[in-house]
């Protein structure tokens, strides 16, 4: 039974799974798409939605909570915001 179980495992440990979808989130906002599978794709989902949302006020702390998350100086820059904003 899963009770309790919040998170899909996708059939690997926990470190493999963290690297994974640290660098797929990576490969993500660095191609603003990426082709993977609907499991992978709904774990990249919840694991990447906080970073953004993190992400879009630029301060020392948010973007070193990021940067803890990715590993990736690049793609834990301030994401760039769409509509009318600087556009």
């Amino acid at each position: 039974m899963r009770h309790g179980n919040k998170n899909n495992a996708l059939g690997r440990k926990k470190a493999h799974r963290d690297s994974m979808l640290s660098n797929m989130a990576c490969s993500l906002i660095e191609h603003k798409r990426i082709e993977t599978t609907l499991a992978k794709a709904k774990a990249l989902r919840i694991f990447v939605e906080p970073l953004i949302t993190k992400s879009k006020s630029d301060s020392t702390h948010s973007r070193r909570t990021v940067f803890s998350y990715l590993q990736n100086k690049e793609a834990s820059r301030p994401v760039p915001r769409c509509g009318t904003e600087g556009g």
